[in-house]
């Protein structure tokens, strides 16, 4: 494989699978990714305001529905 694609919605629904950023492959090793982005829900950072834990989670619903062309 030479790079990484998002999913095409016309195989599988933007709603079914695991989220991943762009709905790209969930990959469990690191040989031959150059770039990870990993996003932690940590609400510990915020002293008086909670609720960062769930922007993770959020940024990966939005970016399911990017599309990889215009």
């Amino acid at each position: 494989m030479e790079g990484y694609r998002p999913v095409d919605p016309r195989e599988s629904p933007r709603f079914s699978g695991i989220k991943t950023f762009m709905r790209l492959p969930h990959i469990k090793t690191t040989e031959g990714v150059d770039i990870a982005i990993v996003g932690v829900p940590f609400d510990t950072g915020a002293s008086y305001r909670v609720g960062a834990r769930f922007g993770p989670e959020a940024i990966r619903n939005v970016s399911a529905l990017l599309r990889h062309h215009n």
